[in-house]
């Protein structure tokens, strides 16, 4: 398991003085010790969604806001290709169920840098864009959803967001280190950012409603306590029983309310009381928080996290929830993995469901070798690696370790459980996964997996020319210099499965793993159709060219990434680099192979550099690294900046 750089967690019981567990950074993961205190403001990510859906539920209780009309109502410039947009209503944007792709790949991230023109593109954004689904037939993760309620309580409110958040919920509770990025942007008690251990200008999320709140977990966690029954001081009884209505038709599709991740979060637990557990998580590149709360228990709990993973944030925050309900007298025990009763023979109807499925980030083939297990594969991934389930006696498919006919073939000790079901016309793959962490406990949960999506039927031209692609990587270019995605995705490769026609994967680093077929010899897109997040943030691709080199954009036109075949190699006698906004100049390293230069680097500009697996060795936004750097062997410059800078090289 990776280390957890620094965390901050908070628990607070009734009216009672929050009791704060600060964590210190990791010597292994981080070069210097850093001093975490309470009062750290750390980005919330997601849980920003909670407070985007407070403010809108605020003027629905004014009567200035009805989350049943339609978004158009209040923001009458919203369009999309899609004439289906008309249907999305305000409550749509709340429950993840507005059809929307997902995520827009824009200026949002940005290291030491407030811009609000993530916020002013976004709708001209989506006037290009397609649904993915039916407004409110799919619920399914959505980052934009917010995005564009951030916009409806400007529109309705007359406020900027940055100003309603600190207007109508800091100031009511007294929280003093919470609100946007825009606010908080420099303050002397933001927690330090470290990426691969190195220490980083903090980054600042620009999509406010979505995941650009900032806050301490002690902030936050007084934040929970509005969502006490009984306390009105933010939103009434009424509408926050609107906002923990669950939603989910079956046990595997996520418990959306209205803001939160899962209303029904205690669902895999056995309480000795009835008990509604409402969880939020929010990530982003470098930062993590967790935001839990049992209402009727009047208990609020929040941890913020520099480093790890999302998952160990969401265990964090579970495990002071469960110590919190210990105080009140309510136990909790987790089921542990059963050895299931398994057969040696897959039924009938199971054998005819080999097939191609897929999910958002990956393509897999399901088989049933002689009919006496099933094996599923990625055949997408760099390094395919099939998993093993054998047909048990309650109707499931459970995961196996080891080699089939052999001694050691046994079940395996984290637990997956498959089944299928069919849903609107689809086969889906849903799975029960029951597994433990170290140092955080047991996990439980249940989703929808994949989905079945056959092969795709397209014609040899457009198979061709994709093929002709494959492995061909991808360098994103119209990105401002300030973008945090130069550090964590700086390209996609393209991977065309070999025997499957019309569907291949980008793959890339963070969330730029996607899934697409093909519709033309230029043009692919996402098609995956899955509750939950096994299907958010779907993304069309066009390929063009332009002045002779070739490019891959996304279909609303957001984000532009060159073709490595385009890229050009920096040679002795460039000695400086002319910037151009919106066009980042990327160079092969070529005959500069391991020598040393001095970067001259203007303040409107930043420098990023990679070694030949694309991994960052060096950027102008790590502290204290100075600009004198040895280029590595067979990597990669990218020089970004606005028009009229220079960068040196000496």
């Amino acid at each position: 398991m990776k280390k957890i750089t620094a965390a901050i967690a908070a628990l607070m019981i009734l009216v009672a003085i929050p009791v704060t567990t600060a964590y210190g950074a990791d010597r292994e993961t981080t070069p210097v010790q850093t001093k975490i205190k309470a009062d750290t403001v750390s980005a919330v990510g997601s849980v920003s969604k909670i407070f985007c859906t407070t403010a809108a539920l605020q003027l629905y209780e004014q009567g200035l806001l009805d989350i049943d009309a339609p978004v158009t109502d209040y923001v009458p410039e919203f369009t999309m290709q899609d004439e289906r947009y008309k249907d999305i209503t305000v409550r749509m944007l709340m429950n993840h169920t507005s059809g929307l792709m997902g995520m827009v790949y824009d200026d949002m991230m940005l290291y030491d840098d407030i811009d609000m023109t993530y916020h002013d593109r976004f709708l001209g954004y989506l006037k290009n864009a397609r649904l993915k689904a039916d407004p409110g037939t799919l619920a399914t993760y959505s980052n934009d959803g917010f995005t564009l309620l951030e916009i409806v309580v400007e529109r309705v409110s007359g406020e900027s967001f940055t100003d309603y958040v600190e207007n109508h919920i800091s100031k009511p509770l007294g929280l003093e280190n919470t609100g946007t990025a825009a606010k908080m942007y420099g303050s002397k008690n933001t927690a330090n950012i470290f990426a691969g251990g190195i220490p980083y200008d903090t980054d600042y999320c620009m999509a406010f409603g979505s995941g650009g709140i900032m806050s301490t977990a002690t902030e936050l966690c007084e934040f929970g306590t509005a969502f006490f029954k009984g306390d009105e001081t933010l939103l009434r009884q009424s509408s926050k029983d609107e906002m923990q209505k669950n939603n989910a038709r079956d046990k595997y599709e996520n418990a959306f309310g209205l803001g939160w991740d899962a209303v029904d979060f205690s669902k895999n637990w056995t309480t000795s009381e009835d008990v509604q557990i409402m969880f939020k998580g929010g990530s982003l590149l470098h930062q993590y928080a967790g935001l839990m709360v049992a209402s009727d228990e009047q208990i609020s709990v929040s941890v913020t996290m520099n480093g790890g993973e999302a998952t160990q944030a969401l265990m964090l925050t579970e495990s002071l929830m469960l110590s919190a309900l210990a105080e009140k007298g309510i136990t909790v025990t987790f089921d542990e993995p059963k050895i299931m009763e398994t057969a040696d023979k897959v039924p009938e109807k199971y054998l005819k469901m080999a097939d191609i499925y897929a999910k958002e980030d990956g393509i897999f083939k399901v088989e049933f070798p002689d009919g006496k297990y099933m094996v599923i594969t990625e055949i997408t991934a760099e390094n395919p690696k099939a998993k093993r389930y054998m047909y048990t006696a309650d109707d499931s498919f459970v995961l196996m370790d080891g080699e089939p006919g052999s001694d050691n073939f046994v079940q395996a000790g984290d637990q997956e459980l498959l089944t299928f079901t069919e849903r609107n016309g689809n086969t889906y793959i849903c799975k029960y996964e029951n597994t433990y962490a170290d140092g955080f406990g047991r996990y439980i949960d249940s989703t929808y997996y994949l989905q079945r999506v056959g092969e795709f039927n397209v014609s040899d031209s457009v198979q061709q020319a994709w093929t002709q692609r494959n492995g061909k990587k991808y360098y994103m270019t119209n990105m401002k210099y300030s973008n945090a995605f130069y550090n964590v995705s700086p390209c996609v490769k393209l991977n065309v499965p070999e025997g499957i026609n019309g569907c291949a994967k980008f793959t890339g680093e963070m969330m730029l793993r996607k899934t697409v077929s093909f519709t033309n010899e230029n043009k692919a897109e996402g098609f995956v159709l899955i509750p939950g997040e096994a299907g958010r943030d779907l993304i069309d691709f066009e390929v063009f060219t332009e002045n002779g080199c070739e490019y891959l954009r996304t279909g609303e036109q957001a984000l532009m990434l060159v073709s490595e075949d385009s890229i050009h190699n920096l040679t002795a006698d460039i000695h400086e680099i002319a910037l151009e906004t919106g066009r980042a100049k990327w160079y092969k390293i070529g005959e500069m192979d391991l020598k040393s230069v001095t970067l001259d680097i203007p303040e409107r500009a930043a420098v990023y550099i990679y070694d030949k697996f694309d991994n960052v060795v060096y950027s102008s936004y790590m502290k204290g690294y100075g600009n004198n750097v040895t280029l590595p062997e067979s990597g990669k410059i990218v020089f970004i900046g606005e028009s009229g800078e220079k960068v040196g090289i000496g």
